[in-house]
């Protein structure tokens, strides 16, 4: 039965015409396929029709909807006097009117009123005005069977049956008894998906933010790549309450230059409607630009939005935005969006298996203790979220900004125009926003110029730790003890990589280690023998298949052995893994001639390529000075095992444990990260030019010293350097040479300041350049 006719109808100006005779002439069908609509318990509702033309309404059916709302006691005015809430129904076919409440930005938007003929806002006015004259508020709080959360006078209290109170609608309501233990065991999860107690304290406010928050104002940042759970939980918010959280994309909901903006923005803004959460659970890099219309999300702000071929809707959004991303949030630190930002760190890297416990928890009872634990924290924390909690990584920094991280933590400050890698100016503002930074004159050398200093150490602490892990990982690793190559294996018969299943093909090879038919022998049958009754021949690896030349490091200019610097046997078994482990299996392994003259290791390292990365390898020769090779997929030969030229011997060291092995993840992960791969994700990988124009990270630097001499006779390179890159190149020049041979410290000084002279630079920057070395290597 309706609820009984309490209600007459004001008049308002220029408010809507027969509303009353609409409201007390609805009446419920007889007949259910006869009716005007289907109400929200499935009733068919008939609406009576303009007297004059009887199958004309006297307005859109979707605003006769709303009054029969009303007139039913679904819909109620919330508790600051302006926003409608309509009653929500279950959505399992049953019908069922639930005690929980959700607001709504505008009629036409919940009622779905379209068209400009019939769309008339003054019906929200009317709707406010009627239910104003109603007892009852929709509360801002929470309420379980037994329990309700709601702020009075000031903070956050718990209201139990019996409290007149008690008995008014929430916001949100869960038919379910608050616990302890529930609680309990939602705090325990908290703590385990996020790396800190704060972190975990933060996450738990999130659930019932938009429901005891003071005033609208606070938005989260969920920070972690993947094996985090945060997607199980967001996704647990959206099941247990699919219409008040709302899936979105912020790239297009906060437009700007990363995103859409315009119509698109406009578009997203729907989402928001009648939500009290949502979120992007893989969001893209936030930027500066981005952060004004975050922050007005954020404080609940009025917002416009608008479908295609509809009219605009402004409605203030209610709900409490949740950033999940591993990409920079960039903002800037003025003291208003510092205290409505909150931070979660996501500990990362858990096993699929570790979640079976929460997937449990989450299916038996939803998102409900996880609300609990957020009411209690509300009540016992009071408003304040914890604000050292610290998001960014220093992987997703780009050249440029890793290039200010290491000048500053070598010299305390950046000079911002001495930058190789330009950035825009907007990029220059995102940088020194994300790295905690800011922009302030310092005299250097006799000149003024702008420097980038550090701002706030809470927010740069995390780049400037991992710099000195970087540079810590790379001193334990020059110190761990490298394993020496295995020894020849002795035998009448040299195997060829045909006898151990390698797809290649043969050539022959010159007393100066040169092939001349190894191209036209790429056509030839796989397993060809080699040569017969020569001294030397050429493999060529076909197609899939790759030999790595482990090489010794030699100097760029003559060419000659750097003996003090690593092999490329030495990365491979530091940086990837120790030859025989599962980074670097065991496989067909010859050693060359070229490192055993020098009492280095040297040698050949035969591989199949993963699919991924076959046609994409480069066939490639000390890149980026790193002393490995590749040859694969026909572009190139090397001197097989058993081969005999003046130079020395080609001897096989070892043969792989069954089938050739294929580059293991760890191994494809180091070659595209040090420019051995092409088209990675799209791209071409940087050109080689580029790091040999900056200053490199210390623990670059560490893992490829500069070489010491560039000339036959033993000295080094004093050539001057020109205009546009004398500072870095002479502290990379310097750096490397102090880093390889502290012991002739004075030396290089006195070399640094003859050649830097001789460039045209003033001793009082070259002292500078030096004291940055020698603070980078702990010289003081």
């Amino acid at each position: 039965m309706d609820a009984p006719f309490r209600h007459q109808c004001s008049i308002i100006p220029d408010g809507p015409s027969n509303v009353q005779t609409v409201l007390m002439g609805m009446r419920v069908s007889p007949d259910p396929w006869k009716h005007t609509f289907y109400d929200r318990v499935g009733r068919s509702i008939e609406v009576p029709r303009n007297e004059m033309n009887k199958s004309k309404p006297y307005f859109d059916d979707g605003y006769a909807k709303a009054l029969w709302d009303f007139r039913n006691d679904s819909m109620l005015l919330g508790e600051d006097g302006q926003t409608l809430y309509v009653r929500d129904v279950d959505l399992t076919g049953a019908n069922r009117l639930l005690d929980s409440w959700h607001a709504i930005g505008s009629l036409e938007d919940e009622y779905h009123v379209t068209g400009r003929t019939q769309v008339y806002l003054p019906w929200n006015v009317q709707l406010r005005v009627e239910c104003a004259k109603l007892a009852k508020r929709v509360r801002h709080g929470v309420k379980f069977r037994n329990m309700a959360f709601y702020r009075i006078d000031g903070r956050v209290q718990r209201i139990s049956p019996g409290d007149p109170l008690f008995d008014n609608p929430f916001e949100v309501f869960m038919d379910v008894d608050y616990t302890d233990e529930l609680v309990a065991k939602a705090g325990e999860f908290l703590r385990f998906v996020t790396a800190d107690a704060h972190s975990a304290e933060n996450l738990g406010r999130m659930f019932a933010t938009p429901l005891l928050e003071p005033y609208k104002h606070l938005f989260y940042v969920l920070y972690g790549g993947g094996g985090n759970g945060k997607g199980i939980l967001l996704d647990t918010l959206h099941r247990s309450l699919p219409a008040l959280s709302a899936a979105v994309t912020s790239k297009t909901l906060l437009g700007g230059r990363n995103g859409n903006g315009g119509f698109a923005t406009d578009q997203e803004m729907l989402k928001l409607i009648g939500a009290l959460w949502a979120y992007d659970e893989d969001a893209d890099t936030i930027t500066l630009e981005q952060a004004t219309l975050l922050k007005k999300i954020g404080t609940g702000d009025t917002m416009v939005a608008r479908r295609v071929q509809e009219n605009a809707v402004s409605f203030k959004n209610k709900a409490t935005f949740i950033i999940a991303s591993n990409n920079p949030v960039i903002m800037s630190m003025t003291e208003a969006l510092e205290r409505r930002r909150v931070f979660v760190r996501m500990k990362d890297g858990r096993a699929e298996g570790e979640f079976a416990d929460l997937l449990r928890f989450r299916d038996e009872h939803g998102i409900a203790p996880f609300l609990m634990a957020s009411c209690r924290l509300w009540e016992a924390r009071g408003d304040k979220p914890w604000t050292d909690v610290v998001i960014g990584s220093a992987d997703d920094l780009t050249e440029a900004q890793q290039w200010i991280v290491d000048c500053i933590v070598a010299n305390g400050y950046a000079v911002s125009r001495d930058n190789p890698f330009r950035e825009t100016e907007a990029g220059h503002r995102n940088t020194a926003m994300k790295l905690g930074l800011k922009s302030k004159p310092k005299r250097i050398n006799g000149e003024v110029v702008r420097v980038l200093v550090v701002r706030n150490e809470h927010v740069f602490s995390v780049y400037r730790d991992s710099a000195a892990r970087d540079l810590a990982e790379a001193v334990e690793a020059e110190a761990k003890p490298v394993p020496p190559l295995p020894p020849p294996i002795e035998g009448a018969a040299v195997a060829t990589p045909d006898d151990c299943g390698y797809p290649v093909t043969f050539g022959s090879v010159t007393d100066e280690k040169r092939s001349y038919d190894w191209a036209k022998n790429r056509t030839l049958p796989e397993g060809k023998q080699p040569p017969a009754n020569v001294a030397a021949y050429a493999v060529v690896p076909a197609a899939g298949m790759a030999i790595i030349d482990l090489d010794v490091a030699k100097d760029p200019a003559t060419g000659e052995v750097l003996k003090d610097a690593p092999t490329g046997w030495d990365v491979f078994n530091r940086e990837i893994g120790e030859y025989g482990s599962p980074d670097f299996p065991k496989t067909y392994l010859v050693g060359t001639p070229t490192g055993r003259r020098n009492g280095l290791p040297s040698a050949h390292a035969y591989y199949m390529i993963p699919p991924e990365l076959r046609g994409r390898l480069k066939n490639a020769v000390h890149e980026k000075g790193i002393p490995v090779d590749i040859r694969c997929e026909g572009k190139g030969y090397v001197v097989g095992a058993g081969s005999r030229i003046p130079d020395g011997d080609y001897l096989l060291l070892d043969l792989p444990d069954g089938q050739p092995p294929v580059m293991p993840q760890k191994m494809e992960q180091w070659l595209i990260a040090h420019n051995y791969v092409t088209n990675v994700e799209g791209q071409a990988t940087s050109p080689v030019s580029a790091s040999a124009t900056r200053i490199p990270p210390l623990s670059e630097v560490m893992r490829q010293p500069i070489a010491v001499v560039s000339a036959s006779n033993g000295r080094p390179d004093m050539t001057p350097i020109p205009a546009g890159s004398r500072n870095n190149d002479l502290h990379a020049w310097a750096y490397g040479r102090l880093l390889n041979h502290p012991e002739n410290a004075e030396a290089i000084q006195r070399d640094l300041l003859d050649r830097g002279r001789a460039s045209g630079l003033k001793d009082t920057e070259l002292t500078t350049i030096w004291n940055s070395i020698r603070r980078q290597l702990g010289g003081g």
